[in-house]
C-alpha cells in the first residue's frame, strides 16, 4: 500500500497549487518573424530539457522544418524507428541503420538522444509471437533490451525500457498488461529487462513510459495507483528505474481534470526518488469548433492547465512533445484512434508551432508555463 502520499504545505505561496491553473489571457503569439527565445532555452533556464520527437526524414532531409526542430529542441525522440518491428531486417537480425544515422544527427548538432523504445507489446515482431519455449522467449527479449543498450551506451539520455505496461483492465492483481512479454516470459520480464538495460548501459536513465494517467476519470484512478505500486514495488526489489514517464496525450473537452489528483500523483512518484518525465505532449481537438482562433484557444487552454500542474513539481526535468509543428504529426496523418480524428475536412492543430512553423496559442501556453515554474536542478 502506498504510504508516502506529501502534503503540500507551500499551497499558500504558490498561486498555483490552490487551483491548478491560471485563468489569465492569453499573450499575443508573436508575429511572424518577430524574435523569440527558443524553447530550449526558456526550459534550461529552469532546469528542464524541452525536445521533440521526429522521424528520420525530417532530420536525413534537411528542410525549414529541421532548422525549427534543431532551433528550438535539446533533446530529440526517434519516433518509430527505435521500435523493435519497425528496426526489423532479415530473418530476425535488426537494421540499426535509421537509428545511427538519427542519433548521429541529433548528436552531431548538440541534442540529448531520448531513446524509445526498448520493448513495447504493440511494435514486436511476429517471430517473436510465435515463440512457444519460455526459455527461448527470455533469452531473445533479453537479446533485444542488450544489443540496443550496448550499440547506443554512453550516446543515449534515457530509455524507455518498457513502454505501457500497465493494463488494468486486464484483470490481474499486479495491474500489468496481457502483453506478450507477460504471456512468453511472465511477470518477471519487467525486472529482468531493467536490469539488462542498466549492465548493458549503466548510465542512461531507465524510463517507465505510461498512458492516461492525466485525467480524473475512474479508470485513470486506478491506473494512477497501480503506476505507484509498480513503482514502489521495483524499487523495494532493487529494480533499477530511474524516471517515470507520463505521456500526456491531451484532449480538448473529452475528459474531466484534476489538478489535485495530477499534483498528488506527480509527488507521489517523486517521493520515490525518481526523475519525472513529460514524454509525448500534444492535444487532439476532435471536439472544438472548425474556427481556427476558438480551436487555438481551447487546446493552448489544455496545455495550460495540464503544464501549470506538471511544471510546478520539482522532480519533472524533461518536457517533450510529440512533434514540434502541425506539419509532422501522428494526429493530423490519423494514425490515432480514430474517435480522436475530426470530422470535418480541417486539420488538427495539436502542437505548439503550425505547419507553416509559426507559433501558436500552445506555444504561448508552454512559454507561460515555462516562466511560472520553479526553478530545479539541471535534468
Amino acid at each position: 500500500m502506498i504510504s508516502r502520499r506529501r502534503l503540500l504545505s507551500a499551497a499558500a505561496a504558490s498561486p498555483l497549487l490552490a487551483g491548478g491553473f491560471r485563468a489569465v489571457a492569453a499573450e499575443p503569439v508573436p508575429p511572424p518573424g518577430a524574435a523569440r527565445p527558443p524553447l530550449k532555452d526558456l526550459a534550461a533556464a529552469k532546469g528542464i530539457l524541452y525536445g521533440s520527437c521526429a522521424a528520420a526524414p525530417q532530420l536525413l532531409s534537411p528542410d525549414d522544418f529541421t532548422e525549427l526542430l534543431v532551433r528550438e529542441c535539446a533533446l530529440v525522440v526517434p519516433e518509430n524507428e527505435m521500435k523493435w518491428a519497425d528496426m526489423m531486417g532479415p530473418g530476425e537480425s535488426s537494421d540499426y541503420r535509421l537509428g545511427d544515422k538519427m542519433i548521429d544527427f541529433v548528436t552531431g548538432h548538440g541534442m540529448l538522444f531520448r531513446a524509445h523504445t526498448m520493448l513495447w507489446y504493440w511494435r514486436t515482431p511476429g517471430w517473436f509471437t510465435e515463440i512457444a519455449d519460455r526459455g527461448l522467449a527470455e533469452k531473445k527479449m533479453l537479446e533485444r533490451v542488450n544489443d540496443m543498450g550496448t550499440r547506443y551506451k554512453g550516446r543515449v539520455y534515457s530509455w524507455d525500457v518498457v513502454n505501457e505496461p500497465l493494463k488494468p483492465d486486464d484483470g490481474r492483481p499486479d495491474a500489468l498488461r496481457q502483453s506478450v512479454f507477460l504471456e512468453k516470459v511472465g511477470p518477471q520480464y519487467l525486472d529482468l529487462a531493467y536490469r539488462a538495460a542498466r549492465a548493458a548501459d549503466p548510465h542512461a536513465k531507465l524510463v517507465v513510459n505510461e498512458y492516461d494517467i492525466e485525467y480524473d476519470t475512474p479508470e485513470q484512478d486506478t491506473k494512477r495507483l497501480a503506476l505507484l505500486k509498480l513503482i514502489e514495488r521495483m524499487k523495494k526489489d532493487g529494480t533499477p528505474v530511474d524516471a517515470v514517464g507520463v505521456q500526456a496525450h491531451l484532449s480538448v473537452d473529452r475528459l474531466p481534470f484534476s489538478a489535485k489528483k495530477l499534483r498528488t500523483l506527480l509527488a507521489d512518484l517523486a517521493a520515490f526518488g525518481v526523475e519525472l518525465q513529460v514524454t509525448e505532449l500534444d492535444c487532439t481537438d476532435e471536439r472544438a469548433p472548425a474556427d481556427i482562433k476558438e480551436r487555438d484557444r481551447m487546446v493552448a487552454d489544455e496545455y495550460r492547465r495540464f503544464l501549470d500542474v506538471a511544471l510546478d513539481e520539482t522532480a519533472v526535468k524533461v518536457l517533450v512533445t510529440w512533434g514540434v509543428s502541425d506539419r509532422h504529426s501522428w494526429i493530423v496523418r490519423h494514425e490515432t484512434n480514430n474517435m480522436k480524428w475530426r470530422t470535418d475536412a480541417e486539420p488538427s492543430r495539436p502542437l505548439p508551432f503550425d505547419a507553416a512553423l509559426q507559433p501558436k496559442p500552445a506555444w504561448t501556453a508552454i512559454v507561460q508555463a515555462l516562466d511560472h515554474a520553479p526553478k530545479r536542478g539541471a535534468a
